[in-house]
């Protein structure tokens, strides 16, 4: 038998290989196969996008609820119940959370970015769920693919889906019912209602709108019961409804451990979260409005102007076209059917907009907390474009029998148009499309839309403020104003602090945010037309060159100024940050150790500096424990140390210049007893270590004074003096060295019985110190009050030793008294 020729290629026996045979194969690929295929390449360009975007207003706060609940699950605290934010739901933030501790990420930008990749990917699940759902209903490829990119390519969404986790999240938590609901009624299985009692509880512990759709899902299975002549069918519907509560009731108190000890507690969340107690000012229409008082059409001319026109039109049509054709078939509004799920969809839109004007809901930042209107108005605006096409069947058979195929590519044209314009939109406005307006917007704004309406007020601008003063002034610390301290000083360094733990630790340490001195200005725009009357409105227009500006719509919403610099230039900078160095070691030394430490109570700072540094110095870890007052200050899990463990690499907070070296860190808000800091050897050996007592060193000027113009009663190695029962320490040239020793303190009293029971054997009452007990250092002197007991002491003799050395110095005070 003759061997077979070998097959060539030959393109008539190759059609897959031919552009016209490819895009066939396509066409018969099974839908869900190619919607995959759309949200792949969704989240390729996410991928790409990921590092670009600042961080929201809600991370650290969100992060912290999942932490609470996380320790009160284990039995590591007991606080959840009193914590302010515990009405907030985990059905996120926990998954969240478990991502970060299984992936054992530590820095803050690993975080971030992880926090973005994940709430990002779930929102193109949402895409795809959508794509589905249309597909489910209508059976058309096309206008479910074009309905799941109208879902995906709203500018202000896209953009939210990678930093907000508590809005956009919810959002597509209320797709996922809305096509579970559609699922569970079209099987009619009881585990199909059982998953959706589930996600329906999740929802419902992120957001209480989402009770809107357990009250439909009952409402259409008492319809379905009504409808029914069959008693079993009667009967599994009685049983799949209270599966479907049962679920429900059981995912929201798993859920939420806050309901555990009392599931009644929700609805006391229920109230708070509806009537929210922070009372957010919101710029609508050119005014400043409360969130407690947002006029009725607050809600739809947000939503109006915000979303693209051609959705709105899309929206429109399905919303009159299902209302006609609800009037003319009613008992089809009735009955299962794909109109009764159209106008479901109707419903979960606008019941939401009018509660909100009924009972005046607590809502701020524009609608975001109505962004899951999105989900349900997708599915109307996919019925406007199924309409439009001219496929009567969804609501009826046309009687008269022709579709027209013009018609139809002319809506599937359009709306491929308008969503290339929104893409264009999306690709030009990077990374700040979560300020998007239409048209519309211009119409209502009195002056510049800037001015009416609010558009950077999650401070993601400030990201791209920090990042440009470190590309112009590279290898240069930067001193930026961080705010005076009171609630606006505390708002603007929040908002600095989350956009720089995102950047990379060789960008992070050049950053300084300090409330006095600085270079710097960031003016967020948004802040001063909502409040006016505070510190933002002060540097509204702040003296100095203009170094940046970011606008959207020719109106500004981020300025950097340079107060202080006439020359802008990286030269000029250099030279103002040598004379800020000089100034900052001038005075105020508070440790005199290898680096000199200056502690800044005021301002909560530790800062570190050393004149002749080489980069070896840098190089040793810093370790700094911080002993609370009240140990129930303390981190979870530091407790059993007795202090807060805060030790840095010197590139996490310092900066080298000009072989000089400093750092600044920030430190707790609570009330401090000790600070101890130092550096450690590769071999964990302490190199130094300092000890900062900050009541001592508040007291310092009090002390120094009290001894102004006295004899000293005694000298050793240090100068001894009494002063109103206290004996007090004083070196006039003191580093850290001279205070390292412990202090020996022996009273001898006049009469032996005012000695405690335990020394009356040894003749003398043993008061000794570490200096960090009672001293405190400022410019190279040393001070330290003890107070002295009241019975009358006829001896003192006090001095400093070491262990296995002996005495260092003695110093006697022969009449004590």
């Amino acid at each position: 038998m003759p061997t077979p020729a070998p097959r060539c290629y030959n393109p008539a026996m190759t059609p897959l290989l031919h552009p016209a045979a490819r895009l066939r194969s396509i066409r018969r690929l099974p839908f869900p196969a190619l919607a995959a295929m759309v949200c792949l390449l969704f989240a390729a360009a996410g991928l790409a996008l990921l590092d670009d975007y600042g961080e929201g207003n809600d991370t650290r706060g969100q992060r912290r609820i999942a932490i609470s609940n996380a320790d009160y699950i284990m039995g590591d605290s007991d606080a959840l119940p009193t914590n302010h934010n515990r009405f907030y739901g985990l059905a996120i933030e926990m998954p969240l959370l478990m991502a970060e501790r299984t992936l054992g990420l530590q820095d803050s930008r690993d975080i971030f970015l992880m926090r973005h990749l994940l709430t990002h990917l779930f929102f193109i699940v949402g895409g795809f769920l959508c794509g589905l759902l249309v597909y489910r209903m209508f059976g058309s490829r096309w206008v479910a693919l074009l309905a799941m990119l109208l879902f995906l390519l709203h500018p202000r969404l896209y953009v939210h889906s990678f930093f907000n986790s508590k809005d956009v999240p919810f959002m597509v938590m209320f797709m996922i019912a809305l096509y579970l609901t559609h699922r569970a009624f079209q099987r009619d299985r009881i585990g199909a209602f059982a998953l959706l009692g589930v996600v329906v509880g999740l929802a419902v512990n992120m957001r209480p709108f989402a009770l809107l759709l357990p009250a439909a899902v009952l409402a259409m299975r008492a319809l379905d019961w009504g409808f029914a002549t069959n008693p079993l069918r009667r009967k599994r519907i009685l049983v799949t409804g209270g599966v479907f509560a049962g679920a429900l009731m059981l995912a929201i108190y798993v859920s939420q451990p806050y309901y555990w000890e009392n599931p009644l507690r929700f609805f006391d969340s229920l109230q708070t979260l509806s009537q929210h107690p922070t009372l957010v000012i919101n710029r609508f229409m050119g005014e400043n409005i409360r969130a407690d008082a947002v006029p009725p059409e607050y809600i739809p001319v947000w939503f109006g102007i915000t979303t693209p026109p051609a959705a709105l039109l899309l929206g429109g049509i399905g919303a009159a076209a299902a209302l006609l054709w609800g009037i003319r078939r009613p008992a089809r509004v009735l009955r299962a059917g794909r109109l009764r799920f159209m106008l479901l969809h109707l419903g979960c839109f606008a019941l939401p907009i009018i509660a909100t004007a009924l009972w005046q809901f607590h809502i701020y930042n524009g609608w975001r907390h109505l962004y899951f209107l999105w989900a349900p108005f997708c599915l109307v605006a996919a019925a406007g474009l199924h309409w439009l096409a001219g496929n009567a069947g969804a609501w009826g058979r046309n009687r008269r029998g022709y579709l027209i195929p013009a018609r139809r590519t002319a809506a599937y044209v359009f709306t491929g148009a308008a969503l290339a314009g929104t893409l264009t939109v999306i690709v030009s406005s990077h990374p700040h499309q979560y300020t998007y307006f239409n048209s519309l917007a211009g119409w209502s704004a009195k002056e510049s839309i800037g001015e009416s309406f609010d558009m950077a007020y999650w401070t993601l601008p400030y990201r791209q403020g920090i990042e440009y003063l470190l590309a112009r002034y590279p290898q240069s610390p930067l001193y930026i104003y961080a705010g005076r301290g009171d609630n606006d000083g505390q708002w603007q360094l929040n908002a600095l602090l989350r956009n720089s733990k995102i950047l990379r630790d060789d960008a992070r340490k050049w950053l300084f945010f300090v409330d006095e001195g600085a270079d710097f200005y960031m003016v967020n725009h948004g802040m001063i037309y909502r409040y006016p009357e505070r510190v933002f409105a002060e540097i509204g227009k702040p003296p100095g060159p203009v170094v940046h500006s970011i606008s959207a719509y020719d109106s500004p919403i981020l300025t950097i100024t340079a107060p202080g610099l006439s020359d802008t230039s990286p030269t000029a900078l250099a030279d103002v940050y040598r004379a800020k160095y000089r100034d900052a070691t001038a005075d105020g030394l508070t440790v005199d150790a290898v680096f000199d430490v200056y502690f800044s109570g005021d301002i909560g700072t530790l800062r570190y500096a050393k004149t002749d540094c080489p980069i070896e110095d840098t190089s040793a870890r810093f370790f700094l424990h911080v002993f609370p007052k009240d140990e129930r200050d303390l981190p979870i899990g530091q407790g059993e140390y007795g202090f807060d463990n805060r030790s840095f690499a010197f590139n996490d907070h310092g900066a080298r210049v000009d072989d000089k070296c400093w750092a600044v860190t920030p430190l707790p808000d609570y009330p401090i007893a000790l600070i101890r800091t130092g550096q450690t050897g590769p071999d964990g050996a302490t190199l130094w270590q300092a000890e900062i007592n900050p009541d001592a060193q508040a007291q310092f000027g009090e002390m120094a004074a009290s001894i102004a113009g006295l004899q000293p009663t005694a000298a050793g190695h240090f100068r001894l003096y009494h002063d109103d029962r206290r004996l007090i320490y004083y070196r006039e040239s003191c580093n850290a060295a001279d205070t390292h020793a412990r202090f020996f303190l022996h009273l001898f009293p006049t009469n032996n019985n005012d000695l405690p029971q335990s020394r009356r054997q040894y003749g003398f009452d043993n008061l000794g110190f570490n200096f960090s007990e009672h001293g405190a250092h400022r410019n190279g002197k040393c001070l330290a009050a003890v107070p002295l007991p009241n019975y009358q002491i006829a001896r003192i003799r006090t001095g400093q030793y070491l262990p296995g050395q002996g005495q260092l110095w003695q110093a006697e005070l022969p009449t004590g008294q």
